[in-house]
C-alpha cells in the first residue's frame, strides 16, 4: 500500500480508476492500492455464518433495553474496547442462542498478529 500526498493532485481522492488502482482515506491518511475484483463464492459455509450472525442481530434487536444496558457495561471491560453489540454478537456466536456474558471478560494481547482466546471454551 503506498502512501500519498495529494493523490491525482488533489486534496483528497476516493474511488476506482480504470479497474486498475483504488484511491482511499484511512485513519485520515490518504493511500493508493491496486483494484482487486471482490468475491463472494455463495459456499454453504458461508451461507451459514451470514445466517448466524444475521440470527445475532436480530436477537440484539429483540433484548430490552435493561438487557442492552447490562451488555454495553460489560463490554466496557474487554479489551480492545468493542460496543455492547459487537460484545453480544461475539458471544452469540461462540455459544449460541441467548448468550450469557462471561465471568472474566476476553483480552486480546497486545500483539498486531498474536493469537489469543475470545471467549468460552477456546485455547
Amino acid at each position: 500500500m503506498a502512501l500519498v500526498n495529494g493523490p491525482l493532485m488533489s486534496m483528497d481522492a476516493s474511488g476506482t480508476f480504470k479497474d486498475c488502482l483504488t484511491f482511499s482515506i484511512w485513519k485520515g491518511r490518504n493511500y493508493v492500492r491496486t483494484w482487486c475484483r471482490p468475491t463472494n463464492p455463495k459456499t454453504d459455509a458461508q451461507m451459514t455464518q451470514r445466517q448466524l450472525l444475521h440470527d445475532a442481530v436480530e436477537a440484539w434487536h429483540a433484548l430490552y433495553s435493561g438487557t442492552i444496558d447490562t451488555w454495553n457495561v460489560a463490554a466496557r471491560d474487554v479489551y480492545p474496547p468493542i460496543s455492547g453489540f459487537n460484545y453480544y454478537t461475539m458471544q452469540y456466536l461462540l455459544q449460541g442462542a441467548a448468550p450469557t456474558i462471561p465471568a472474566v471478560a476476553p483480552k486480546k494481547a497486545k500483539t498486531i498478529h498474536g493469537r489469543s482466546s475470545y471467549g468460552v471454551g477456546i485455547v
